[in-house]
């Protein structure tokens, strides 16, 4: 009975997660949603609903922290493989995240959950800077690494948005150039 019961939740909070990301992909954000509308959505009832939620950002807050999960997971294992250098390691995580395209298209470009997007930063930020060897003093590494973060993750967001209109390959070099420049500036 339990392993029926664990099914069943998996597969009605999988129909809520997909209703929810097809409305904030109409809607852009979790305040504009009901919980009918998710319900109607995912063709269950309001009470299986909230056997699991008491609100639909609940909901979206959930599907968030496992997208978070995911990158990290993903992020810690590419860092550990090999010494794997920098060029490599954004390069898979820049496939990784045109693989789980539509996750990261609705939760981190088209929503306006700001919220997620600066703990994603956080968490993609963090790894990658400690795979990278790079000296500052202290009072301006955090200015540093701030723009780095804050530039490369916005060009990510551009290239998301516009459909992926280069390969990853590409906007690695690209990126790999405007940051070599700024820390040539700023290193010199």
């Amino acid at each position: 009975m339990n392993t029926k019961n664990n099914q069943r939740t998996r597969i009605s909070k999988m129909l809520l997660k997909k209703a929810m990301l097809d409305l904030l992909e109409e809607k852009k954000s979790a305040d504009k949603i009901s919980v009918r509308e998710l319900c109607e959505r995912a063709e269950l009832n309001r009470s299986t609903f909230y056997a699991h939620y008491d609100e639909p950002k609940a909901l979206l807050a959930e599907m968030e922290d496992e997208l978070l999960s995911s990158a990290r997971n993903y992020l810690n294992q590419i860092g550990k493989a090999d010494d794997i250098n920098a060029y490599s390691y954004i390069l898979s995580f820049l496939r990784y995240i045109r693989t789980n395209d539509r996750e990261y298209r609705i939760l981190l470009v088209d929503t306006v959950d700001t919220e997620f997007k600066n703990k994603f930063l956080y968490i993609a930020a963090g790894q990658l800077i400690e795979n990278f060897d790079i000296e500052f003093r202290p009072e301006e590494e955090q200015y540093v690494f701030s723009y780095i973060l804050n530039g490369s993750s916005s060009v990510i967001v551009q290239w998301i948005r516009s459909g992926y209109s280069v390969d990853e390959s590409t906007l690695v070099e690209l990126l790999f150039k405007m940051n070599k420049n700024l820390l040539e500036g700023v290193t010199t």
